[in-house]
C-alpha cells in the first residue's frame, strides 16, 4: 500500500520485484537441495587421483547435479547482488552500471564454469 505522500511523489508500488523475490527463494530452495550431495561428491573426491576424479565428473549421476548446483548458485548469486545494487545505490548511473557489471559477471564466471564442466563431461574418459 503507498502512502499519500508516495503516491504524490510517484514513488508507490514499482509494480515488479516479486518475481525476482520467487526465483531467488526458488533457487535457494533448490540449493538447500542440492548442497548436501554436493558435499557427499566433494568429500568422496578428496585424495583421488586427477584421473579418478575426472571420471566420477563424467558420471551420469554427478556431472547433472553439479552443473545444476553451478547454474543455481549463480543466478542466485546475481539476483541477491542485484537486490543490494538497487537497495543501497542511489545514484542512477552508478546503480545501472553496477547492476551492468554484476550480470556481466555472474554470466561470465558461470558460463565459464559450466564450459568446463560440459568439456569434461563430453570429453574422452580419463586413463
Amino acid at each position: 500500500m503507498a502512502t499519500q505522500l508516495g503516491k504524490v511523489r510517484g514513488l508507490g508500488s514499482a509494480k515488479s520485484g516479486t518475481t525476482p523475490y520467487l526465483i531467488k527463494q526458488f533457487t535457494g530452495f533448490l540449493l538447500a537441495v542440492l548442497t548436501p550431495f554436493m558435499i557427499w561428491i566433494v568429500i568422496s573426491m578428496v585424495g583421488k587421483s586427477y584421473a579418478e576424479t575426472r571420471l566420477a565428473l563424467q558420471s551420469f549421476w554427478v556431472a547433472p547435479v553439479v552443473f545444476a548446483f553451478l547454474a543455481l548458485t549463480f543466478e542466485h548469486m546475481r539476483l541477491g547482488m542485484n537486490e543490494i545494487i538497487v537497495d543501497y545505490v542511489h545514484a542512477s548511473r552508478l546503480k545501472t552500471a553496477l547492476v551492468i557489471l554484476n550480470a556481466v559477471f555472474a554470466w561470465g564466471v558461470g558460463l565459464a564454469c559450466l564450459f568446463a564442466l560440459i568439456r569434461l563431461f563430453v570429453s574422452a574418459p580419463a586413463v
